[in-house]
């Protein structure tokens, strides 16, 4: 409501008038406002900027008072356009891998227990988009902006050193309600593919742990038995209608004992084999990679680490 009286009186009455109205309403704030600003510029390399570089983010910086901490020329617009055009060059000039294997291997896993060495940089695309990546992987937070997965995604790439591969989850170009950029999906498609290999028992149990167990201690059994539901009523089109009736049978059934990993392991194993191996092995075999190395997460890690 505050800008929208400046950005009024802006227009009604002139510059001059708009800042001394924002004056007057932000007065009463501007010190505790500052401090903050302060703390935060406090924790780490920090610059200020406004949508385009103006009159906002240069009163701020006078209030604050910092000298080492700039305010960036050309504003958001020119911090956005920047890091759309370097990510695509940082893709085209560095080696790019992807860790692919089935449903509930563990990739997400391994990338997050690599994080950033001295020749690696493995990045966590689901972590980036806030959703795990299928029709199951809705988090209990929204997920963040188009724009804001974008640019986070580049600064996660610019900023690390550049001699490092860079190693990416393999993942379809949509990632919940997020799309990858149109260069960094065409770099994915291309490269070269680590495969984690994991026996079915052991993925049943990471699909239990993740997406039954964990969310129930979160949000309670009834809400996550809806989630699931849902989930799968999303998919029964390619899933087929008996496979659907089979599931939501199951998952009924289970209520009453819901953090029994065996009232659900039907269900689970039904579901990756006749769906998602399905699919990502079907998009394997129709892509054109080349795999560079197959096996456990412990033999994967090793053979990163020597690179």
């Amino acid at each position: 409501d505050e800008r929208a009286a400046v950005g009024i009186c802006y227009k009604q009455a002139g510059q001059a008038a708009a800042i001394e109205l924002g004056y007057e309403l932000a007065g009463p704030h501007l010190a505790a406002r500052a401090e903050a600003w302060r703390q935060v510029s406090s924790q780490g390399p920090s610059a200020i900027s406004c949508w385009r570089g103006g009159l906002r983010s240069a009163l701020a910086a006078r209030h604050l008072g910092d000298p080492k901490v700039p305010t960036i020329t050309g504003g958001y617009k020119a911090i956005r356009a920047y890091l759309q055009g370097a990510l695509e060059e940082e893709l085209r000039d560095r080696n790019v891998w992807v860790l692919g294997g089935l449903t509930g291997s563990g990739k997400t896993e391994l990338i997050r227990t690599l994080g950033a060495q001295a020749s690696l940089q493995a990045m966590d695309l689901e972590e980036l988009a806030g959703h795990r990546g299928s029709a199951f992987g809705a988090l209990s937070e929204p997920q963040v902006a188009q724009a804001t997965f974008e640019n986070a995604l580049a600064a996660e790439v610019i900023l690390h050193p550049h001699a490092c591969t860079l190693l990416f989850e393999d993942e379809s170009r949509r990632i919940g309600q997020r799309t990858l950029p149109e260069g960094h999906w065409n770099a994915l498609r291309e490269a070269p593919m680590l495969w984690l290999e994991a026996p079915l028992s052991e993925r049943v149990a990471r699909v239990f742990h993740e997406y039954v167990r964990t969310p129930a201690e979160q949000l309670g059994v009834m809400a996550t038995q809806l989630d699931l539901l849902s989930a799968v009523q999303r998919i029964q089109r390619r899933l087929g209608d008996q496979r659907v009736a089979a599931i939501n049978g199951q998952l009924e059934e289970a209520k009453g004992d819901w953090f029994n990993p065996q009232r659900h392991e039907g269900w689970i194993e039904l579901l990756l084999r006749e769906y998602y191996d399905r699919l990502y092995l079907h998009a394997f075999e129709r892509s054109t990679r080349t795999v560079l190395h197959r096996g456990n997460a412990g033999e994967l890690r090793d053979y990163l680490r020597a690179l």
